[in-house]
């Protein structure tokens, strides 16, 4: 019984941690957010597209969609390279310290990528 309840709480931790991992909209506030800076680095992958922006010498966590979603949007890659100017509209992380953003749509050189368009 005793080894019965150790897997299922080693089961149990291992379903929620990698729930609390998932970059949900949970941990950002609800107004909308837009920011605007140069591309530094680029992360195009699982579990989600990701960039490094430079606004005003601030380094900005940029989360994107899942690469499926992304590309369903148009946003492939080649679409944006570093140092690129894009701007990001999103939601900003709920803790004001954290330099992150989780985006709905960006534009890069004037084309826009709805990647939550029902979220627009």
């Amino acid at each position: 019984m005793t080894r019965y309840l150790a897997a299922a709480a080693i089961v149990f931790g291992l379903l929620t941690g990698s729930a609390l991992a998932h970059h949900g909209w949970g941990g950002y506030t609800s107004a909308d957010f837009t920011l605007t800076g140069t591309v530094v680095d680029t992360h195009l992958g699982n579990p989600h597209d990701r960039l490094t922006v430079d606004v005003d010498g601030e380094m900005w966590n940029v989360v994107l969609s899942p690469p499926d979603r992304s590309r369903q949007a148009g946003f492939a890659d080649g679409i944006v390279k570093v140092g690129d100017t894009v701007t990001m509209l999103g939601n900003r992380h709920a803790n004001p310290g954290t330099l992150e953003m989780k985006t709905r749509r960006i534009t890069v050189q004037d084309s826009n990528y709805d990647l939550y368009p029902r979220r627009l």
